[in-house]
């Protein structure tokens, strides 16, 4: 009978952690995912071998506290990758690839193979989305991971609201 209750509650916990690892998806590069701290994105790229991170990693390019810059690369492919924190939280990474290395259909076949047809293009970029977060595979060989809600947030940007296209054309012609 001990046995059967064993049995009983282990089942009843791998259901009960299932959606959490069976269906979370991790959404990065390198094994660095959107959403990890940046002294959790430090320590896992001091122990990858592949990762290059210089003394001088953080990059100043913003005045707010909240929001930093912490560049790293992999040599020869990767010269720059940047990744932006909020609230220490990593919300946006850039990964400039050397085309020598890695073209832009390449990135592309990759990113398709493992997310899925992307949901928008044009001549320049693809577009994948996973739950909250954009991936963009932009030419010439670029990658971007965007948390979207955290990207809005930060950068202050407001939702575009979309006019009839009577009022927008009324708006163009007062502009003669």
């Amino acid at each position: 009978m001990n046995i059967l209750r064993f049995y009983i509650a282990l089942i009843f916990l791998i259901t009960l952690l299932m959606p959490v690892t069976g269906y979370a998806v991790d959404v990065g590069f390198m094994g660095i995912y959107i959403g990890m701290t940046r002294d959790e994105v430090l320590h896992y790229a001091d122990k990858n071998n592949l990762i290059h991170v210089p003394k001088n990693r953080d990059v100043e390019l913003f005045p707010v506290e909240q929001r930093k810059i912490l560049t790293l690369s992999v040599n020869p492919e990767i010269p720059y990758m940047y990744l932006q924190f909020y609230n220490n939280k990593l919300y946006a990474i850039t990964v400039f690839f050397n085309e020598k290395y890695v073209d832009y259909y390449t990135l592309c076949e990759k990113i398709e193979k493992k997310y899925g047809k992307y949901y928008d293009l044009s001549p320049e970029w693809r577009k994948w989305k996973v739950d909250n977060i954009e991936i963009r595979a932009e030419k010439p060989s670029v990658v971007k991971y965007i948390a979207l809600k955290e990207f809005l947030e930060v950068t202050n940007f407001k939702k575009k609201q979309n006019l009839p296209e009577a009022k927008r054309v009324e708006i163009l012609l007062n502009g003669l």
